[in-house]
């Protein structure tokens, strides 16, 4: 029984949906702190044709002061910016000559603009879109809120609690918790712990860029559908082998 705990994030990169396809159960870590340089609530894609920047973002925008102060589930949306509206013109913007676009990105998240200036909080949009994503890449993890779970203790100890909370008895993590996950005590609790090894591929975007770890809407406007499910199948680990490096 493989877990993941993420929190959601807005049209995430791929990276993040490799995690998904390995998981039986992915736990939403909505009770958390809002990260606000973090993923959550923005996405990059590339810039719009003609300029010259790397990536642009595309943000939900969240509303009062305050952030720190609230769990990430309690974030209210900006009611008064049309930010549904303004991003879907963006990506049409950036995109709409990528192959594609037309056959692939735009029937999958058009309609899913349409209805999202309807969501109150960030949490909502953000985990809309994360499923939004699975659904199309036929992966079917579990989703379980951490608000719902029993939750115990911080950082190493909450990751511990949901994972026993959800019968899991390994859990899949990114690269980037290796600055807060203490190894030993996943050893103590017998839980196992795998961390992410994969290399995002490279994919043509249009004259000589090879931009990686942008949002899926940028793989989903340059590459078809049955090439990024098979990036992301999950290949054979035996015993963990390959991806076993704690």
């Amino acid at each position: 029984m493989i877990a993941i705990c993420q929190q959601p994030n807005y049209f995430p990169w791929l990276g993040y949906l490799e995690q998904c396809a390995r998981a039986d159960v992915f736990v939403v870590l909505d009770s958390v702190q809002w990260i606000r340089q973090g993923r959550q609530h923005r996405t990059r894609i590339l810039p719009q044709p003609g300029k010259k920047t790397d990536f642009q973002w595309l943000t939900l925008p969240v509303r009062g002061h305050g952030h720190r102060l609230v769990p990430l589930r309690s974030l209210e949306l900006d009611a008064g910016r049309a930010w549904a509206d303004d991003h879907w013109k963006t990506i049409r913007a950036t995109y709409a000559r990528r192959p594609y676009f037309k056959s692939q990105l735009e029937p999958l998240v058009a309609p899913w603009f349409g209805k999202a200036a309807a969501m109150k909080t960030m949490c909502e949009a953000a985990l809309s879109s994360v499923r939004l994503c699975l659904e199309a890449l036929e992966l079917r993890p579990e989703i379980v809120l951490a608000s719902e779970l029993p939750e115990e203790g911080v950082k190493t100890e909450r990751l511990l609690s949901l994972c026993r909370a959800v019968g899991a008895d390994t859990y899949y993590s990114a690269l980037g918790s290796t600055r807060y996950v203490d190894v030993g005590a996943f050893r103590a609790s017998g839980i196992r712990l795998v961390w992410q090894h994969w290399k995002h591929p490279e994919y043509t975007q249009g004259g000589e860029r090879r931009k990686t770890h942008l949002s899926i809407l940028d793989a989903l406007a340059n590459v078809p559908l049955d090439e990024l499910k098979a990036w992301l199948a999950p290949k054979a680990w035996g015993p963990f082998g390959d991806g076993d490096r704690p």
